[in-house]
């Protein structure tokens, strides 16, 4: 859309710059005919834009903002930065891409950009009454659903009533996968659909509630005071990237493992430990394993042996082939619950050395700490001390306050939700699009992430009369998701909380008074 004025393109910046500066390079790409689905364009769209003996093209990437212009004296900018930082700009549009969850800042230091009213002129001599009318300012969201205590859910619902009651200001459209599949042109089915059939499905089956959002527009009710972590926290927590499948070098890896065998799943979910010069200790959750025999028809569990073996394969990935045993696992967390038997088959499964598929010999693992063990300390003295058997009665309280604080303090990071289309765009801090090509297992893990995610967004707290708290998924869902990737993932905050506890404990007193002296 050009209009007379300069216009802006808002992504949600604050937490993922890059999303505002592809929907700039679409438009670039749309320009320059290079999306090979567009068979019917024309340059007329790129013969308009203005160019210079530097800039060829017309289309500049300045990292603070890549922009463009037209010959009408139309410009483009895409909004990047923090912000408090974009405050105080004009415009007559503001597009806002993948708005459903962006937070409230973004809308609230942006839409008063297009507040001025785009007919108001200064007249001195000129009557101002026989200017020509302008395009009126505009504010456009786009989106799938999102959640129903966002801003975006409230704008649509608000847009919609205005809609309804004849108000020509404002418009939506709720174009569902439904309406894509079974698109017309002049009157007729297209041959090829954009979006198909076996894509929903498989959507719908992956993760049922991110589907319904995706492809349906159904939005998920959210706000309720019981619910421990709001969308919106992982939201402002996710990144765009890759899962983290293997050790690159020089990182340190957390276990958290939630183990089962004939009911709910059995979950491994691993996390980098990230000691940041800002904030201390926080956790970059890499992956999320789930222990399935997919030769079954119920998709249960793996056998516990072969769970334990497919453990050990992540052991070696994440401690990296050329180091010692376990000497970048900062330590493995099991659930000692009896219904996964976290002891008698993961704990004594573990003890013992091993050998790997090419032969090469590896220490066991032990929980010495642990009452259970205390006498196999003798009998296994080979076996690393780098297991901790957490007791659901003792801990699960602890873990999921601590997944709370950690999380309202932003220090867990997640991926991105996965988009289904098989790469990761980003745009670095010259401009430059990379692309990254999604391999299977990326994809299974990103996949699973977003599980863990729905299930975060599940979990509520339930106060008894006395006093205490429960946490657990509400009645409606217990049926519909499961909580075991929640739940490893407290873990990891649990042992986050301790690991920051113990540093701030350990730091040694400032012997010298005077750094706190403020001197003229």
């Amino acid at each position: 859309m050009i209009q007379s004025k300069p216009f802006k393109i808002c992504g949600d910046t604050g937490y993922s710059l890059s999303q505002s500066q592809e929907m700039f390079m679409k438009i670039e790409k749309i320009a320059k005919r290079e999306i090979a689905s567009f068979t019917g364009l024309t340059d007329v769209f790129y013969n308009e834009t203005v160019k210079s003996a530097s800039n060829t093209d017309g289309f500049t990437h300045n990292p603070s903002s890549f922009q463009y212009k037209v010959y009408n004296g139309s410009i483009v900018n895409s909004l990047n930065g923090s912000f408090d930082n974009n405050r105080s700009k004009r415009s007559n549009l503001n597009f806002y891409d993948e708005s459903g969850f962006a937070p409230d800042e973004l809308f609230t230091t942006s839409e008063p950009f297009t507040t001025q009213n785009s007919d108001f002129r200064l007249g001195g001599d000129v009557d101002v009454t026989l200017l020509p009318k302008q395009f009126p300012n505009q504010l456009i969201y786009a989106s799938s659903a999102s959640s129903t205590d966002t801003y975006f859910y409230r704008q649509y619902r608000e847009f919609a009533k205005k809609m309804f009651l004849g108000d020509k200001r404002y418009f939506v459209a709720d174009i569902n996968s439904d309406a894509v599949i079974s698109a017309t042109f002049n009157g007729k089915l297209y041959p090829v659909s954009l979006l198909s059939q076996e894509t929903v499905d498989g959507a719908m089956r992956n993760n049922k509630e991110k589907a319904m959002r995706e492809y349906k527009n159904i939005f998920t009710t959210e706000g309720d005071d019981k619910q421990i972590i709001k969308r919106a926290m992982i939201v402002r927590n996710s990144e765009l990237r890759p899962p983290i499948l293997s050790n690159s070098g020089g990182q340190k890896f957390l276990f958290s493992i939630d183990p089962a065998r004939s009911h709910d799943n059995s979950i491994c979910t691993i996390a980098e430990v990230i000691e940041d010069e800002n904030v201390g200790f926080k956790l970059c959750i890499g992956n999320s394993v789930s222990f399935t025999d997919l030769s079954k028809k119920k998709k249960t569990p793996m056998q516990t042996p072969d769970q334990i073996k497919h453990f050990k394969k992540l052991i070696l990935d994440y401690n990296g082939s050329k180091s010692a045993d376990y000497e970048n696992i900062e330590k493995v967390l099991i659930d000692a619950g009896a219904g996964g038997s976290g002891i008698s088959a993961w704990g004594d499964g573990l003890l013992q050395d091993w050998t790997d598929s090419k032969g090469v010999s590896h220490k066991g693992m032990i929980d010495r700490g642990n009452d259970e063990y205390k006498n196999y300390i003798s009998k296994y003295p080979n076996a690393v001390n780098n297991v901790k058997l957490l007791s659901p009665q003792k801990y699960k309280k602890e873990m999921f306050e601590a997944l709370i604080e950690m999380m309202k303090l932003d220090l867990i990071t997640f991926t991105e939700n996965y988009d289904y289309k098989g790469e990761i765009v980003t745009v670095d801090e010259d401009g430059n699009t990379n692309k990254h090509r999604l391999t299977e297992d990326e994809i299974v893990a990103l996949t699973q992430i977003d599980l863990a995610k729905e299930e975060l967004v599940s979990i509520y707290a339930f106060k008894s009369s006395n006093g205490n708290v429960r946490y657990d998924l509400p009645p409606e869902k217990q049926s519909k998701t499961g909580d075991d990737r929640a739940y490893t993932i407290a873990m990891l905050a649990w042992y986050l909380q301790q690991m920051r506890r113990k540093n701030i404990i350990t730091k040694k007193p400032v012997s010298n008074i005077s750094q706190y002296m403020f001197m003229n």
